[in-house]
């Protein structure tokens, strides 16, 4: 499509993975003005800097890292602990309030004993108040099993609406679980291609039900496919839900 033939290049790889139909429901105004501000960003940099330092010192107490150079050599393969650390950044970032860098892909990270070593790209983004609010609230809902903080959080988001009838609202619903897989009850291993046909599925139903999304979804999506990428290379299994209770009792230690 005409969209991404106009993007820079570090950007059209990341969204190799992202389904297109995602892009059928954003407006293309909305889209067309993303396009400078990208270019800013991964370009010139713009902002790198800040965010850097804000989210180094934010994700430090994590045992998380940030490095300007990595050595050549790394490999995440059979390393849990990368995993976890990897999944960490990302809960970590969801609720960071300075923005959150979206290339989670396994170039990106080396571990050195129980640290992370996290080599940040230029794409970065932060995202909308209501869309970060909703987000937490849907993987609070999910965590906590609160069906209702769930199913709220989907409609503050922007992914569903109350005038929805009832029966479109749970199908979605269901299909958002469907990322989450087996991460309530058991340990999780992570598969790139099963991840990206179960966000296919949401994909096409938002198109069917025209729904018209914000960019941040579109962020969110990167986000999510670049950490599977990483994740499935270290071919470990791990306590998802456990990773995300302890990023919030360290960030909300009440």
């Amino acid at each position: 499509m005409f969209f991404m033939r106009i993007l820079p290049g570090v950007l059209k790889e990341l969204l190799k993975h992202v389904p297109t139909v995602l892009f059928e429901a954003v407006e293309w105004n909305v889209l067309a003005s993303e396009i400078p501000k990208l270019s800013r960003r991964i370009i010139q940099k713009e902002g790198y800097a800040e965010l850097f330092d804000l989210q180094g010192a934010f994700l430090a107490p994590f045992k998380v890292n940030f490095v300007t150079h990595l050595e050549k050599n790394h490999t995440l393969q059979g390393q849990k602990m990368a995993a976890e650390k990897i999944l960490t950044i990302y809960f970590a970032q969801l609720l960071s309030p300075h923005g959150l860098f979206l290339d989670l892909s396994p170039s990106h990270f080396e571990l050195d004993k129980d640290l992370l070593n996290f080599k940040p790209s230029a794409m970065w983004t932060k995202f909308s108040p209501e869309f970060s609010n909703g987000l937490k609230e849907i993987y609070d809902g999910f965590y906590f099993e609160d069906e209702k903080l769930f199913h709220q959080g989907l409609i503050n988001s922007g992914l569903t609406s109350n005038e929805w009838p009832e029966a479109d609202r749970k199908i979605l619903a269901e299909l958002f679980k469907s990322h989450f897989g087996a991460s309530l009850t058991a340990e999780m291993s992570f598969e790139l291609e099963g991840f990206k046909e179960s966000f296919l599925k949401v994909a096409d139903f938002m198109l069917e039900k025209k729904v018209k999304i914000s960019t941040d979804f579109l962020y969110l999506g990167i986000a999510l496919v670049t950490m599977y990428s990483s994740l499935e290379k270290t071919h470990a299994k791990v306590n998802v839900k456990e990773v995300y209770l302890n990023v919030k009792k360290q960030l909300d230690p009440k």
